[in-house]
């Protein structure tokens, strides 16, 4: 299949591009100045399709390819995905994005890079966590280890927000930077325990949710 991109000017989304690298660049302390994280606009649902080569549910508006990052056109949002549109809501999909590029510069596409991690800081640091319905108890992002689907985002941003408020950030960073080493599940289960001296389960993150 053959696509066609072009060079976009949009004021709109060269500032919100600009202030986000500069925001992700202080959150996980790189310098990223040279051969930048690209962003390409998608016109419509039926590109979405073709791209991924399947047929794609609506919330699927956006995605990370490493340093290369997609997203559904503004003005079509509302309708091809359902979703209501705001500007807010939009910019922080951006940011999302272009959050999971960071993460591939420092892990490198690890071997098995958790998807509930991956989509948590991308939620955290783009802000999203405000869109969320509050949470009582996880019960389901631990499922998500190497896989994806709608249900990822309920809770995974929470569980990066709650490791950082006690913790720290220094913490949540080498969290995803020893990731490079990491080949199975279990190696991700004794890191984070090696780092969080507790073991990576509902029960622990619940007693957390309580304090």
């Amino acid at each position: 299949m053959i696509f066609k991109i072009e060079m976009l000017a949009d004021d709109f989304l060269e500032k919100a591009f600009k202030e986000a690298l500069e925001e992700l660049n202080k959150f996980y302390e790189i310098n990223w100045v040279h051969h930048l994280p690209q962003l390409i606009i998608v016109p419509d649902r039926k590109t979405i399709n073709a791209l991924k080569g399947k047929t794609t549910e609506l919330w699927n508006t956006g995605w990370s390819d490493g340093r290369v990052n997609f997203i559904l056109e503004r003005s079509v949002y509302e309708k091809e995905s359902g979703k209501k549109y705001s500007d807010k809501y939009y910019l922080a999909e951006v940011k999302h994005e272009l959050s999971h590029s960071f993460c591939f510069v420092i892990h490198g596409r690890a071997d098995h890079f958790p998807v509930w991690f991956s989509e948590g800081l991308a939620i955290y640091t783009s802000g999203q966590l405000v869109f969320h319905k509050s949470l009582k108890e996880f019960k389901n992002f631990l499922s998500f280890f190497n896989k994806g689907g709608a249900g990822v985002y309920a809770e995974s941003g929470f569980v990066v927000e709650l490791l950082i408020k006690h913790f720290g950030k220094e913490k949540i960073l080498d969290l995803l930077k020893g990731t490079s080493a990491v080949k199975t599940e279990k190696d991700f289960e004794n890191l984070f325990e090696s780092i969080y001296k507790f073991k990576l389960s509902y029960e622990e993150f619940n007693k957390l949710l309580l304090n």
